[in-house]
């Protein structure tokens, strides 16, 4: 049986608390307030109802979630719901979490640019030299390998379409 998914649209109440676990992965806590509304008798809006929620994320999403939303932000949501159990002072306590699957911003009342976040470590960097060596080398010649049936070199058509 799988753990119940919410998807929804919440307020930050508070900023991402990033922290790195003893295996040096990241994590991150977002508090999340999601707010219902109704109308009054008058006909005018109020809020309603309120569900907090602690998110929590793993690894580069958690490094991306810091760097992506802040305090009083709307973001949309989803994840799974888990309980965590833990004892304290020798009495058993539990608190609803959500496993945080993707959050970004609302783009509801803002907008946002969105960029590809590169990773870590030598990998990344090899990668990155390849793609630059690449990229130069198809924007001297947009066409590439010359060889029937093969794409061109990465990054050859960045500023113009190939036709």
């Amino acid at each position: 049986m799988s753990l119940p998914m919410l998807n929804g649209t919440a307020r930050l109440i508070e900023d991402p608390q990033l922290r790195y676990g003893a295996s040096g992965g990241a994590v991150v806590t977002v508090r999340l307030a999601f707010n219902s509304r109704k109308k009054d008798q008058s006909g005018q809006w109020v809020d309603d109802a309120t569900c907090f929620l602690d998110g929590k994320a793993f690894g580069a999403s958690a490094e991306n979630i810091v760097e992506s939303v802040s305090r009083g932000m709307e973001v949309v949501v989803s994840g799974r719901l888990k309980t965590e159990s833990w004892e304290k002072d020798g009495e058993k306590r539990s608190k609803t979490v959500l496993m945080v699957d993707s959050i970004g911003p609302s783009l509801r009342f803002a907008t946002a640019k969105v960029s590809k976040a590169g990773g870590s470590g030598q990998g990344r960097q090899q990668y990155e030299e390849t793609r630059r060596q690449t990229s130069a080398e198809g924007r001297q010649d947009p066409w590439g390998s010359g060889v029937p049936g093969t794409a061109p070199a990465a990054g050859a058509w960045d500023t113009e379409p190939p036709f």
